[in-house]
C-alpha cells in the first residue's frame, strides 16, 4: 500500500430502463391495492427491460457514462468488477462481455457475487487491488441489476419491490487520506434461506418436470429481511466507523440499498439521523438490488448531493445475509 495517495471515485455513471410498472398496475396482477404498497414500502413506480436489453447491455451504458464522467478512455481501465447475481448466462462472467461492449482492450474482469450489498463489496475489492497494485491505474466497478425477468409479477410478496437498472463508478488515485478509507463486511448464513431464486442453481437445476413449479422466480421473506437490517446493520456501519475513529455523527452523508423507503427511514431513526443526510429514488424506480447503491450515489452526486470533504458511507445488505458498510473521504 501506497499512503502517499488514496484510492477514490473519480466518475460516475447510471442507466434506469424506459418500461414503466406503476402500483395501479401491480394492483390488477395482485390484488394489493395501489395505495397499500406505497403505504408498505413506499414504492410508487418501477422500471424495467424492453425484450431486446440485457443486463450487459445495461451496465455497458452506466459504464461508458461513468468513463465519460471521469473523463478517461475504455483503455486506460485495468479492471472491471460486475456485481450482479442476474448476469446474461449462468457462466461465462458478464464482465466479459461488458468488457468487449466498451471497448476495455486491457482490463481483466470478473463478476461478483454478494447480492444487494454486491456494489459496496466490490468497492472494497477493486480498491484492494488498486491499492496493492499499483500498475492498475483505474478499476471500473458495475452494479446490475436485471429482475423483471425472475418476478412472478402475480406474487405480492416479491412483485411490489423490484425494478431493473445499472449504475457504475470509476475508481481511481485520490489526494492521500482521501478516498475509501474503512470497510466492514459481516455475514449470517443461518438466514442462508429467507431470500432466494433456487431455479438454475447445481441443487435445483431447472428441467422439463421442474419447471411449472416456479423455481425459476425470486421467494422473499420480507420481515426477515426487515429483522436482519435492523439487527446487523447498524452495528455495521459502526464497525467501519471505527476503524477510523470516527462515530455515526461525523457521517455526512449515507447512501443505503434501496430495499424499502419504510425500511431506511426506520434505520435512519433508529440510528437518530434525520433523512436529509441520506438520498433515496426507491420511491421512483423500486429496488434495483446490486444496481441500487451505484444508482442511488450516481444520482445524488448529480444532484449535487455530496461534497468535497463530506465524509460518505455506503451500506447495504444481500441475501444469505451480507451486511456492508464503506467509509470514504470525498475529494470533490
Amino acid at each position: 500500500m501506497n499512503p502517499a495517495y488514496g484510492i477514490g471515485i473519480i466518475g460516475n455513471g447510471h442507466y434506469v430502463p424506459d418500461n414503466l410498472i406503476t402500483n395501479e398496475m401491480l394492483e390488477k396482477w395482485t390484488g394489493v391495492s395501489a395505495s397499500s404498497i406505497e403505504a408498505r414500502v413506499g414504492v410508487q413506480s418501477r422500471f424495467v427491460v424492453g425484450k431486446d436489453e440485457t443486463a450487459s447491455s445495461m451496465s455497458a451504458k452506466a459504464a461508458l457514462s461513468a468513463l465519460q464522467r471521469a473523463n478517461i478512455s475504455a483503455e486506460q481501465i485495468g479492471l472491471i468488477i460486475v456485481c450482479s447475481f442476474s448476469g446474461d448466462y449462468v457462466f461465462p462472467a458478464m464482465a466479459c462481455k461488458v468488457q468487449e461492449l466498451i471497448g476495455a482492450t486491457n482490463a481483466g474482469a470478473f463478476d461478483l457475487n454478494a447480492n444487494c450489498t454486491g456494489f459496496q463489496v466490490g468497492l472494497t475489492v477493486a480498491s484492494d487491488r488498486l491499492k496493492n497494485d499499483p500498475s492498475i491505474e483505474y478499476a471500473l466497478v458495475i452494479g446490475s441489476a436485471l429482475q423483471s425477468r425472475y418476478i412472478n409479477w402475480k406474487d405480492p410478496n416479491s412483485a411490489i419491490y423490484f425494478g431493473d437498472g445499472a449504475g457504475a463508478v470509476v475508481l481511481g488515485k485520490v489526494k492521500s487520506n482521501y478516498g475509501i478509507l474503512s470497510t466492514e463486511i459481516f455475514s449470517n448464513g443461518r438466514v442462508f434461506e429467507a431470500v432466494r431464486m433456487r431455479g438454475g442453481g447445481s441443487s435445483y437445476p431447472l428441467t422439463s418436470e421442474n419447471i411449472s413449479e416456479g423455481l425459476q422466480f425470486y421467494e422473499l421473506n420480507g420481515l426477515e429481511v426487515w429483522k436482519q437490517v435492523i439487527q446487523h446493520q447498524p452495528k455495521t456501519i459502526e464497525k467501519s466507523l471505527n476503524k477510523i475513529s470516527k462515530n455515526i455523527n461525523d457521517v455526512d452523508f449515507f447512501i443505503f440499498h434501496q430495499a424499502n423507503l419504510r425500511l431506511i427511514e426506520f434505520l435512519m431513526g433508529k440510528m437518530k439521523l434525520s433523512m436529509d443526510k441520506t438520498y433515496t429514488n426507491v420511491q421512483r424506480i423500486g429496488n434495483t438490488a446490486d444496481a441500487s447503491m451505484a444508482i442511488a450515489l450516481s444520482e445524488a452526486l448529480d444532484n449535487k448531493l455530496i461534497h468535497g470533504d463530506d465524509l460518505v458511507v455506503v451500506s447495504g445488505v444481500g441475501a444469505g445475509f451480507t451486511f456492508g458498510s464503506t467509509v470514504i473521504k470525498w475529494q470533490g
